[in-house]
């Protein structure tokens, strides 16, 4: 199945993608005993039940709504957690102005704030600070199934599914203080990876039934037509299932937590002279079995 959530940004309503179209889930999800203001993330533990429904709504012949005549938002407007996974590509971290010289290999975990998340087609606002704007597509996992220290042999039980995201960072705001005192712990991640719109996600969340493993996942990043990241999940130093399992220790995941899941090579801080985003581009983000996901740059003066 293809969940999305639609309409105003703020207002959006469940729904599941039937062909070229999209059927609300509100009637569906209110006779599964849910809210009438229920969101998608609380369905994602009835999933089996769900999918009975929405053959039921179909039959007796609910109304559709053409993708093209609505918004989609972010396919779960209302995680609990932004959860980001970094340096999990050893040929991401070997490019360009990265260059390490020894690889890490534990997952390293950081949080996004609530406001960094949009939709799959809301612009990318640039900051009026940022002059190296970068974009990052990952694989994201979304909770189906909460819980604490769950081991990587069980954690595929816990994955509702995937989807597509982009960790957009400026490059040049995280460092602060932090070289010219010689602190790294002076590092300013907040504003590296923080900003308004800085985790587009979307365009639908697709159910792990259908999506299978993970592994053959094709992860490809056009600029304006100009093919800059191809990788496949696979490549992962940690794959998911041990994300989950390093996450989980730390910190009780809930439904609908997203986990990002790193970024391959290919992003502009790792060209010799980069390319970073300006007002005007577009980044159009592909995944194997996920859709794509097209988002416009926008000036933070623009956007208001």
């Amino acid at each position: 199945m293809r969940f999305v959530s639609f309409g105003p940004r703020g207002n959006e309503q469940p729904g599941v993608l039937t062909g070229d179209s999209v059927l609300p889930l509100t009637r569906v999800m209110t006779d599964l005993g849910l809210p009438r203001t229920a969101t998608l993330r609380s369905a994602l533990p009835f999933l089996g039940l769900l999918r009975d429904a929405i053959a039921a709504a179909l039959d007796r012949g609910d109304e559709l709504i053409p993708v093209g005549q609505t918004r989609l938002g972010p396919p779960i407007t209302d995680p609990p957690n932004l959860f980001a996974c970094g340096a999990n590509y050893f040929a991401h971290l070997s490019e360009g102005a990265l260059a390490m010289k020894s690889l890490p290999t534990l997952p390293v975990m950081f949080v996004k704030p609530q406001s960094a998340l949009s939709g799959p087609g809301d612009p990318i606002v640039r900051p009026a600070e940022c002059e190296q704007l970068d974009y990052e597509a990952e694989l994201t996992i979304v909770v189906g199934k909460g819980g604490r220290r769950i081991p990587a042999d069980r954690a595929a039980g816990h994955i509702a599914g995937y989807m597509i995201a982009n960790d957009v960072s400026a490059r040049d705001l995280g460092e602060g203080e932090s070289k010219k005192l010689n602190v790294p712990v002076l590092y300013q991640l907040m504003r590296h990876k923080g900003w308004d719109t800085f985790l587009p996600t979307g365009p639908w969340l697709v159910t792990t039934d259908e999506t299978g493993g993970y592994a053959d996942i094709r992860i490809q990043t056009w600029i304006n037509g100009d093919l800059r990241q191809d990788a496949y999940a696979r490549e992962m130093n940690n794959n998911p299932y041990e994300i989950i399992e390093w996450l989980s220790a730390t910190t009780t995941l809930q439904v609908g937590d997203l986990i990002t899941t790193g970024t391959p090579s290919g992003v502009a801080m790792g060209m010799e002279s980069p390319k970073w985003l300006v007002p005007g581009d577009t980044v159009r983000i592909e995944m194997t079995g996920l859709g794509r996901m097209e988002t416009q740059v926008r000036e933070e003066s623009d956007a208001r």
